[in-house]
């Protein structure tokens, strides 16, 4: 890698080389039924450089196409931004070596296609057991990741990375109605416990047998880890720093303001042992860290890169992310997590005489993020009825502004979860949402 930047050296100020390596194996059950089992592997590239001032791209997919991929991004730097940055000198301190996360499961990397299948067979036998009409698509997967990273002072990381993922989605398809049920697994570790899968799929199915009506109005509502990430999206993008630095967020200039219930605290945290969205450094080389945006309802800070970080004047925060390697680094969060609260799930819903449970929405990022708003259907949810679970409620639709409901929490859940490998949310009771429904 250090070669190949070495040829740039006389003809652009610095540069950045990364490089990826995905291997995954997948396998695919669909209608009850095995129907695939194959492996991929991609390599990527890509290559950032500054030249007469000016930040250039490129990306390829083989080193091969270095000469190919130095040349476009030579040719684009003469369009780009202003670099206000340069590469890091220096990555990582001896103590940061030490202290990185624990990302690589060598149990991963070795899970046989036969005990991949054992998984994928006992899960379609648990929920052909509970109903024999119930149509049930499984995915189980393996991931070995390597990214390798150089920069033209020197400067260098490597590390390797595993994923293990289980994934279920469960059709009740009748004349007038289909409730679909989706729940997922994802982990770097080989610990998983598919009795804990089963236990929210078995209750989940057993709520979701009986229809009851629910008329429109604002009413106390449960979000559970799945469905938290629709009032948290706008929160996150508006502590984006881009969007700060264009004076774009309504979050912008806040900092160290009480916003929000006090029971709200929130971290991007990329130091998390085995966590889908951890790793001993951000894309760019900077050390990641657990940084708090929100502590006690108050917002404590904005996450960056390196370009909107110098642009505000302050450290970056190891959240230079890339979202494939035909991207540049850009403001990424690690690892979302909401800290635990006190209340149970049985706690939350005990004393709500008439509410509802919402566990998937469908357009997730619909209405007006920066401001705030949404408006979600409804693909999965429950009725409170007296502090109980009376049944699974249709054609219902939420909605409502995201950062003024976060100001009226009730409750946070005492147990987190993982939701896609990087997201670890607790359920949020809130004292009101708008529901409406179809008639």
């Amino acid at each position: 890698m250090q070669q190949l930047i070495a040829k740039l050296s006389k003809r652009v100020k610095s540069g950045e080389l990364f490089k990826v390596n995905y291997k995954t194996t997948p396998v695919d059950y669909e209608v009850n039924q095995l129907k695939s089992v194959h492996s991929e592997e991609i390599e990527g590239w890509a290559l950032r450089v500054i030249k007469d001032g000016k930040i250039g791209f490129s990306s390829a997919t083989s080193e091969s196409q270095f000469e190919t991929m130095a040349e476009k991004a030579i040719e684009v730097a003469q369009f780009g931004h202003a670099a206000l940055f340069d590469f890091p000198e220096q990555i990582g301190s001896a103590q940061q070596q030490e202290d990185k996360p624990k990302l690589y499961d060598s149990a991963v990397a070795e899970e046989s296609i036969e005990e991949m299948i054992k998984i994928g067979n006992d899960i379609v036998q648990r929920v052909h057991t509970f109903n024999s009409e119930l149509r049930c698509d499984v995915g189980i997967a393996k991931q070995e990741r390597e990214v390798q990273y150089g920069n033209s002072y020197g400067a260098s990381f490597n590390y390797r990375k595993t994923l293990f993922s289980n994934a279920v989605m469960i059709q009740d398809t009748k004349e007038d109605d289909m409730m679909m049920l989706e729940e997922s697994q994802q982990w770097g570790k080989a610990n998983f416990s598919l009795e804990s899968l089963w236990e929210k799929v078995e209750r989940k199915l057993n709520w979701g047998k009986k229809i009851v009506e629910i008329e429109s109005g604002n009413m106390p509502a449960v979000f559970t880890p799945k469905a938290l990430l629709v009032l948290l999206l706008p929160l996150v993008v508006g502590l984006n720093g881009r969007m700060v630095n264009k004076k774009i967020s309504p979050l912008g200039g806040k900092q160290g303001q009480l916003l929000w219930n006090s029971f709200l605290s929130i971290y991007s945290d990329g130091t998390i042992d085995y966590a889908g969205g951890s790793a001993p450094y951000d894309d760019e080389g900077i050390t990641m860290q657990r940084l708090p945006l929100v502590e006690k309802g108050i917002l404590k800070n904005y996450y960056y890169d390196l370009q909107n970080a110098v642009e505000a004047g302050v450290e970056p925060t190891g959240n230079g992310i890339r979202n494939s390697f035909h991207s540049a680094p850009s403001p990424g969060i690690s690892n979302l997590v909401v800290s635990e609260g006190e209340a149970s799930f049985s706690d939350m819903i005990k004393d709500i005489k008439q509410g509802i449970v919402v566990d998937q929405v469908l357009g997730l990022g619909q209405g007006n993020i920066l401001s705030g708003a949404f408006s979600n259907n409804v693909q999965l949810g429950y009725k409170i009825v007296n502090g109980k679970i009376a049944g699974r409620i249709k054609n219902v639709m939420i909605a409502g502004n995201a950062l003024e409901i976060l100001r009226d929490i009730i409750a946070v859940g005492n147990k987190a979860e993982w939701v896609l490998g990087q997201y670890c949310f607790p359920p949020i009771s809130l004292k009101s949402i708008s529901v409406s429904t179809k008639d």
